[in-house]
């Protein structure tokens, strides 16, 4: 018995031993599968002919899972009911919900809609093709969507080709081919038949197929493209010296070019109306008026200069400052308006109606016992005529100091205002101007012909500002210290190619859209932008083709396209006391087409620094990889 317990023990003992040397540690699984899914079976057989409609069933050799498929997956030529996606075990079911079209070749588009199941790595853009007859279409139309005022990609716009090329048929007609832009913007339209086609993309929120008008982003080609395809030799090397020669297939267009843009909203109606103060109406539009709005009150007849109007930056909202004090002393105001609205027809017609407008002054606090009412008078304020002035110890050489009010100005007293250049103890009276602005009616611009390194004093006296009720401003002191003129950079900045009416801004790089200075140009020449903050800048122009001085956007059926903008990447860093000089040329539409989408091209000028030429062409991709990746980030949070 004693041999047998002996044994038993040691037994134990060992497997005891055996398990705490496998007990170490804990497995870490391998490495992270980075394999995408294959595809192993499709039914019927990818590029099938001759298909009748049903399903087709997609075979992979594990586990796949769809991701955002209602967004990814398009069929062209689109269906009017969408087909059925749905996984089953290892496979993806496609069924699909209406008959097809004879003698059609059909492409199921999946994007990157799918990745396998455990760590989601995507199949990569992936099609499935079958024809309805006894042959594949194969032309295709390939090129890049961007948006037209900041040149950054356009990712998940449908891009939709006609047939039928008629202007109207984006608004009425569902499209014969259409495809997804990836997140780099660019686009494919495979397996089309031969033909002539008309070409538009359009941010489609509710799947129609179809643009419906301002809300929905449009661009569309100039040109109709007829696809073709190019049938040439080349050699290729099979080991050793041996070559043979290879048919080869070249698909054209592959570099169309569509801006998208916003049109401007042609409705027009009033949104709303109110009586923010006594002496002040407010009459707000769904967009930017360009017409003017008449007003008459019912009851009494106006004076003819009654009002002061003012308009906000967006231009859709008109405001009222009621000179007249017979008609702001009015609790109720009964007001009949005249102004363009947009009938049912889509036409702008004389609209008449009637408002009423209403004020009522705050009423007082009461005392809340009237026992010390006397002793808790309520204070009265004063009516005070408030102005903005800000100065600075770190004034700009080349800028102005805007004075803003917040009532309309009637009278300045300049003898009311003193204004001294200060030296060591002494105040010497300095020159100064003060300009109306002309696009804000409550401000006014303190000019002056600043010296470098230099301080100044400013005196405003409570007579020196009256508003349009008789209210004087009330006084003001302040200092103001100006930079160093070391502190500021130049650049000198050679523009050629110059053929309309150009704008040439300077942006801050890696931020929001901020121009620090816009220069107009109608022929090549150098543009100078002189005292520059010490900072890294890039290029923007705008061809200005009616000489407005802004970039305007497009319009499909005035056949107008939004105007032309070119970004120049390359990145300009200006230091104190420092000139930078440096040109750019702005290319011809066409070779902004060619290079937009072949980054990589040959450069056919005999001058051209082939290594250099590419480089830039590199840096410029990356440029706009890397600015439409911080757009993102920006539009997600």
């Amino acid at each position: 018995m004693k041999k047998i317990a002996l044994n038993i023990l040691l037994g134990l003992s060992v497997s005891l031993l055996i398990y705490s040397c496998a007990n170490q540690g804990y497995p870490t699984g391998g490495p992270i599968d980075e394999t995408p899914p294959r595809v192993t079976e499709t039914k019927p057989e990818n590029y099938a002919l001759n298909f009748k409609g049903g399903k087709v069933e997609i075979f992979f050799n594990e586990f796949v899972r769809l991701e955002n498929i209602n967004e990814k997956f398009v069929v062209s030529p689109p269906f009017k009911k969408n087909p059925i996606v749905k996984l089953k075990g290892k496979s993806i079911y496609v069924k699909l919900e209406e008959e097809l079209k004879e003698n059609t070749t059909y492409t199921l588009d999946f994007g990157d809609g799918i990745v396998d199941n455990n760590e989601g790595n995507p199949l990569g853009d992936y099609q499935f093709v079958f024809s309805t007859g006894e042959t594949i279409d194969s032309l295709s139309i390939k090129g890049k969507v961007d948006n037209a005022f900041d040149e950054l990609p356009v990712e998940k716009s449908m891009v939709m080709a006609y047939l039928n090329t008629h202007d109207s048929v984006p608004l009425t007609t569902v499209p014969d081919y259409i495809a997804l832009t990836d997140s780099a913007g660019y686009f494919q339209l495979n397996n089309l038949r031969e033909g002539t086609y008309k070409l538009f993309a359009i941010v489609d929120g509710n799947r129609d197929y179809l643009y419906n008008g301002p809300g929905e982003t449009i661009g569309y080609f100039d040109e109709l493209i007829v696809p073709t395809a190019h049938r040439f030799e080349q050699l290729d090397s099979i080991g050793g010296d041996s070559v043979v020669i290879k048919q080869a297939t070249a698909l054209e267009p592959n570099n169309i070019h569509i801006r998208m843009f916003d049109e401007e909203n042609p409705l027009q109606y009033l949104t709303g109306y109110k009586r923010p103060r006594r002496e002040k109406l407010e009459f707000e539009f769904n967009a930017k008026r360009t017409d003017s709005l008449k007003i008459d009150f019912i009851g009494f007849e106006e004076n003819p200069d009654w009002f002061l109007a003012e308009r906000n930056s967006r231009r859709d909202t008109l405001s009222f400052w009621i000179t007249d004090s017979t008609i702001y002393k009015r609790d109720t105001l009964l007001a009949a308006l005249q102004y363009l609205k947009t009938d049912s027809t889509n036409r702008l017609v004389l609209f008449q109606d009637t408002v009423k407008l209403n004020f009522k002054d705050p009423k007082k606090a009461k005392a809340k016992n009237p026992k010390k009412k006397k002793k808790n008078k309520t204070k009265i304020k004063k009516p005070s005529y408030n102005f903005s002035f800000k100065t600075s110890s770190s004034q700009d050489l080349n800028k102005y100091i805007p004075l803003t009010f917040d009532e309309p100005l009637a009278n300045i007293n300049y003898d009311s205002i003193h204004f001294y250049q200060l030296k060591d103890t002494l105040e010497i009276p300095a020159d100064f101007k003060l300009e109306k602005d002309s696009k804000n009616l409550l401000q006014y611009n303190f000019v002056v012909d600043w010296q470098p390194e230099t301080s100044y004093k400013i005196d405003i006296d409570s007579t020196a500002f009256q508003n349009i009720y008789g209210l004087y401003s009330d006084s003001f002191e302040g200092k103001i210290t100006t930079r160093e003129l070391e502190h500021y950079g130049k650049m000198f900045i050679n523009v050629s190619g110059v053929k309309v009416p150009t704008l040439v801004q300077l942006l801050e790089s890696e931020k929001n859209e901020r121009i620090f200075q816009t220069k107009k140009i109608k022929s090549d020449q150098t543009v100078i932008f002189d005292y520059l903050e010490p900072k890294t800048y890039i290029i923007k122009v705008i061809e200005d083709i009616n000489d407005n001085g802004i970039w305007d956007t497009g319009n499909y059926k005035e056949g107008k396209q939004p105007e032309q903008v070119y970004y120049f990447l390359k990145e300009l860093k200006v230091r104190s006391n420092w000139e930078v000089e440096d040109k750019i040329v702005i290319p011809a539409k066409k070779e902004v087409m060619f290079n937009l989408h072949d980054h990589n091209h040959e450069c056919h000028d005999p001058d051209c620094d082939h290594e250099h030429h590419n480089h830039e062409a590199e840096e410029m991709k990356k440029a706009i990889e890397k600015k439409a990746k911080k757009n993102k980030r920006k539009k997600d949070k």
